[in-house]
Order: C-alpha cells, then sequence, then structure tokens
C-alpha cells in the first residue's frame, strides 16, 4: 500500500479507520463528528471531509463524497484502498410512495434499481445492486431502537436530479412514477445503487440508512427543525450499527 496521501481524500494509511459512514454532505461529517470521542478531522477537499474518532471505543471515519454517483465513486475506491471493510451510506433520499415512506421515514435500501451510469464501469448492468444483508438488518433494528419509523425496500438511483427526479421544479412537467411504483420502488437518490455494486466489486460490506426528506409529486421538503431532529437520530443509529455488526 503506497504511503502517500491518496489524491482526492488526502488521507494516508492510518487517516481512516475499516468502518465508515459514507455521506454526501460536508456539513454532515461535522455533525457525525460531534458525536464521536477523539475525533479530529482529517483532511478537506473539494466535496471531501474526512473525520476519524471513535464510538463506544471503536474507531470510526466519516467522509463526505458530494452529490452523485462520480464522485462518490472516488471516496469509495480510496477508502478501499487505505482498508474500508465496512461502509454505510447516511443520506437522504426522495420518497414516490408517501404511504409506505412518508417524509421523515429511515428507509434502508434492500436493492437499488441502477439508473445510473457509474457502476457500470464496475460491474455490469446484470449484476443486482444489494446490501450487505447482516449489515442491513442491523442498521434496521438500531433505527427502531433509536425511535425512528423505518421502513425497508427497494430504492432507485439516478445520475441527472432535474431530468430524473424533480423536473417540475424546471417547468419540465411531472415525473412517470408508475412504473417505478408497479416495480416496488419505493425512493429515489443518486448514490445508493453504486455504493452497492462497489461493495460487492472490493468485498465490502455496505448498506444504506437514509432520511427521506423529500417526496417527490407534489415536490415537498421536510420541515428544517423536524429534519435536524431526525438527522441527529439516524447519526446515533448509523454509528450504532455500524459498531455493532461484526462482519468487519
Amino acid at each position: 500500500m503506497s504511503t502517500n496521501p491518496s489524491l482526492y481524500l488526502h488521507c494516508k494509511p492510518g487517516d481512516t479507520a475499516p468502518r465508515v459512514l459514507l455521506t454526501g454532505d460536508p456539513a454532515r461529517v461535522h455533525r457525525i463528528a460531534d458525536a464521536l470521542d477523539d475525533v479530529r478531522i482529517v483532511s478537506q477537499n473539494r466535496e471531501y471531509t474526512v473525520a476519524t474518532g471513535r464510538h463506544r471505543e471503536v474507531p470510526i471515519t466519516a467522509v463526505s463524497a458530494g452529490i452523485g454517483a462520480p464522485s462518490t465513486a472516488i471516496a469509495i475506491e480510496e477508502l478501499a484502498q487505505l482498508g474500508a471493510r465496512v461502509i454505510v451510506r447516511v443520506g437522504t433520499m426522495m420518497s414516490i410512495d408517501p404511504e409506505k415512506a412518508p417524509m421523515g421515514t429511515a428507509l434502508v435500501s434492500t436493492g437499488a434499481a441502477r439508473f445510473e451510469g457509474t457502476s457500470a464501469a464496475y460491474l455490469p448492468s446484470a449484476y443486482p445492486a444489494v446490501p450487505h444483508w447482516g449489515l442491513a438488518h442491523h442498521l434496521l433494528l438500531k433505527a427502531a431502537w433509536h425511535r425512528l419509523t423505518v421502513v425497508s425496500g427497494l430504492t432507485a438511483t439516478y445520475d441527472a436530479f432535474y431530468p430524473s427526479m424533480a423536473p417540475s421544479l424546471v417547468g419540465r412537467g411531472n415525473l412517470d412514477l408508475e412504473p417505478l411504483r408497479q416495480a416496488g420502488i419505493l425512493a429515489l437518490d443518486m448514490e445508493t445503487s453504486l455504493v452497492h455494486i462497489m461493495g460487492t466489486k472490493f468485498g465490502i460490506a455496505t448498506a444504506a440508512l437514509c432520511l427521506v426528506t423529500v417526496q417527490a409529486e407534489p415536490f415537498t421538503t421536510l420541515d428544517s427543525d423536524e429534519r435536524s431532529r431526525l438527522e441527529e437520530r439516524l447519526i446515533a443509529a448509523a454509528l450504532d450499527g455500524l459498531i455493532g455488526f461484526d462482519g468487519a
């Protein structure tokens, strides 16, 4: 393993832990860091912020990777080189089924439709994007323990936010959600299928525990105070799920 800093994360061996919380927003890394002991901000470069600390004496790293599959793939590539063994995506999703996955719900993806293009660079489209079930199940239990309303189900991942997820915001009409609903899709995002595929490719246990903060049609967002309150619980659940999983 090279001792030079990784190209984008700017981390050297030893800077990161085998257990990682991966998120999009750099600000969320700082919120995760607030929940850790002995924490230090390792690096900040572009959309990538890296913090390493301890949760109940277990080393944990939190990493932001920005929005979308391409930048997330860079982070996972470099984390794999640095020795990551378990990666949990902690972020947000857009519900397309407000009855089964209303706003404020914590959602564990049991599999993700691959409408993004990045994961095909790692495995052909015939391969399913599925989490490590033991890890996903552990996150479900911890989310419920932290008093989150939690559901599990299929999700879908896209590259283009406005054309594929929110065309009404730019005057391009509404989404045709019926085919997705017929397939059992509960929510949309821009990263999860890529995370699962790269986990399969690199032998890393992956899962996604996300807060539903947006409803697709009509486009509606979760109240900011409620979102902050629930995100605090989501982070706590993800940390407990990460350290309790014994497959690292």
